[in-house]
């Protein structure tokens, strides 16, 4: 069956009249349903409370021109609303002050309730039940028609809804300054910015953010070529500031300056003494002086009355050598977070120079190491010695010391021994780098050796070179005890070996925290050279007796308290004071080892004896002191 429908039906629209749609509520309510899932309930309020004020504003000016009194215009306002058919009925009171002149409003308050409110109906049809109310278009209505009528912002609010549970739609209505008076939210969400405008925003700063990526990619990218490139310090330095027109600064954890761009050796000068100063300093009343400059593994943004500085720590092996620095005008304060992700990676090239730089510089002291073990093995030739010291930048031609040092830190494990075996012999190099003097430098059993050519001491006393060297040891290990021995000179790198035991017997025969000479062992020193080790352990057996057993701690025990005893010159509080023994106590030792060696201990020519034997022992390795 084919049917054809054919018509044509026009209501023609005379001219002045406003043309009516009718709509029924469900419709708003699909509408306002579809409005929740495009842009969600957050700007729905919004979106809602805008077409209402809209309707309640133009219905404001079509009746002010039908009428000019504001008590009327206030009171069938709410009747406009219901003619709409957005509520079936409304209860209202208003209380309204005028001005003198009778035709402008000075205050007003209103309270009302809406019946049939056709969004809490809609809303509880299609959402279910709220936590808040939900009669924004008569909100928006109710505040816009006021507000044009009167003149003052006047703002509605919903205190109680159908829509989330409630027996009635209660509303107020009073001017904004009223509304912040009693501490409420006085924003109209006619106000808001629209969606509009905000994806443009948005889009605006997805722009930014995608071009300020692309430049940190391009940026890294160019950071990398250069690393790879072998750039020094200095070069990627003048790279960032060229790229960044920031003045920069880099320091070591003391704020010696390593490198800078953009400054003047002057300015530079002045502002790392300025943040010296800073950082000496407490930051707040609860912390205290630094006798040291802190440590810290975050980025920082430091502020004085010369600068603006943005700083990020700089790490090599989890260990920070320093800081990058931004330096700004004292007055700019901002987040800097975009200059921050640059500095962020420029700091990381910079760990990574540091660690190359640190990588080759401790290959080549390890392989001096090496060479220094096997002059001490005394393998080499002598001529291969010296080919191979002008290598390392030492005349091995000329005299030289051998230097050993012993150092002792509690530790509880195998891993924090070595550890911190490791970290002294880094030190040292690092010490002896600093002051610019060129050294040998190995671990061997668990002792460093150094061999210091005579040139390096040549200007200076021994105990002028170790003083400084002890103080600023002990400074950074303030937990260890150190001693140092030192061998006569060596005049032939191959009799190094013959040195390398001299400085082991002077470091057994040094006292704790001192430092002794091969030279300062006088006869004891001879007789240890000469190899007459059986010699001296046959007159030990028989001047020291039964106290010459080393198995027997007791024994130990008086031997020791022997030897402190003559090392202080028979003086008995200096000795109750090293051995930490009552006067009583120690008279009895001395009376108990006289008894035993069947001498007597205030006889100088035997107490001399006795000393001289007890130290060649400790020479020798046999006995050891605490």
């Amino acid at each position: 069956m084919h049917i054809v429908v054919d018509e044509v039906s026009i209501n023609p629209i005379t001219k002045g009249h406003e043309r009516v749609v009718s709509t029924p509520s469900a419709s708003l309510g699909i509408l306002r349903h579809q409005l929740v899932k495009h842009i969600g309930f957050e700007r729905l309020k919004s979106f809602l409370f805008s077409f209402g004020w809209e309707n309640g504003v133009k219905d404001a000016k079509k009746a002010l021109k039908e009428h000019t009194s504001i008590p009327y215009l206030i009171k069938h306002g709410p009747l406009y609303h219901k003619e709409n058919g957005q509520i079936t009925g409304v209860k209202h009171i208003c209380h309204l002050t005028m001005c003198e002149d009778n035709q402008h409003v000075k205050s007003l308050y209103s309270e009302g309730i809406w019946y049939g409110s056709y969004e809490a109906e809609e809303h509880i049809r299609l959402h279910g039940y709220s936590d808040t109310p939900q009669c924004h278009t008569l909100v928006g209505y109710a505040s816009g028609y006021m507000t044009t009528i009167t003149g003052v912002s006047l703002l509605v609010k919903e205190t109680c809804c159908v829509a989330k549970g409630d027996a009635e739609c209660k509303w107020t209505i009073q001017s904004q300054e009223q509304w912040e008076m009693e501490g409420e939210d006085a924003h109209s969400p006619y106000e808001e910015t629209p969606i509009v405008k905000e994806l443009a925003y948005t889009y605006e700063q997805l722009l930014e953010q995608r071009n300020f990526v692309t430049k940190l990619a391009e940026f890294q990218s160019k950071l990398t070529e250069e690393i790879s490139g072998g750039s020094s310090l200095e070069e990627i330095t003048e790279l960032v500031y060229d790229h960044m027109q920031i003045p920069i600064v880099i320091e070591s954890i003391d704020f010696y300056q390593m490198s800078s761009a953009g400054l003047s050796p002057d300015e530079c000068g002045e502002l790392t003494d300025d943040m010296k100063q800073y950082f000496s300093f407490p930051m707040n009343d609860k912390e205290e002086k630094h006798s040291t400059y802190p440590l810290f593994f975050q980025k920082r943004i430091v502020h004085t009355e010369k600068q603006t500085r943005l700083m990020a720590p700089i790490l090599v092996q989890k260990k920070i050598q320093g800081y990058c620095s931004f330096v700004y005008e004292p007055t700019i304060d901002n987040s800097h977070e975009s200059d921050y992700l640059l500095l962020e990676r420029f700091a990381n090239a910079a760990s990574l120079i540091l660690l190359n730089e640190k990588t080759r510089f401790d290959s080549l002291e390890r392989m001096k190491g090496s060479f220094l073990e096997r002059i001490l093995e005394g393998e080499t030739s002598k001529a291969e010695i010296i080919k191979r010291g002008k290598y390392t930048g030492i005349d091995l031609t000329q005299s030289y010391f051998l230097v050993m040092i012993d150092f002792s830190i509690g530790t509880e494990s195998f891993e924090e021994e070595f550890q911190l075996q490791e970290d002294i012999y880094e030190w040292m190099i690092q010490y002896f780098s600093e002051k610019k003097k060129s050294v040998l430098i190995n671990m061997r059993d668990h002792h460093l050796i150094i061999l210091i050519p005579d040139a390096a001491l040549s200007y200076e006393h021994h105990e002028t070179f170790f003083r400084p060297l002890m103080k600023t040891l002990r400074a950074d290990f303030p937990n260890g005890e150190f001693t140092i021995g030192l061998s006569n000179q060596g005049n032939e790198i191959t009799s190094a070996h013959q040195h390398y035991e001299e400085a082991l017997v002077s470091l057994r025969l040094s006292s704790k925290e001192n430092m002794m000479s091969f030279k300062q062992l006088g006869i004891v020193g001879v007789l240890i050279n000469s190899k007459n080790t059986a010699g001296v352990k046959t007159i030990a057996k028989q001047e020291l007796g039964s106290l010459y057993d080393l198995s027997d701690s007791k024994m130990v025990d008086l031997l020791q308290t022997l030897y402190v005893f003559l090392l202080n010159g028979g003086k008995l509080e200096q000795t109750t004071a090293d051995l930490n023994l009552s006067m009583s106590g120690l008279r009895h030792r001395i009376r108990k080892i006289e008894h035993t060696l069947d001498k007597d201990l205030r006889n100088p020519q035997e107490t001399h004896q006795l000393f001289l034997i007890m130290q060649s022992l400790i020479a020798l390795g046999e006995l050891k002191m605490n």
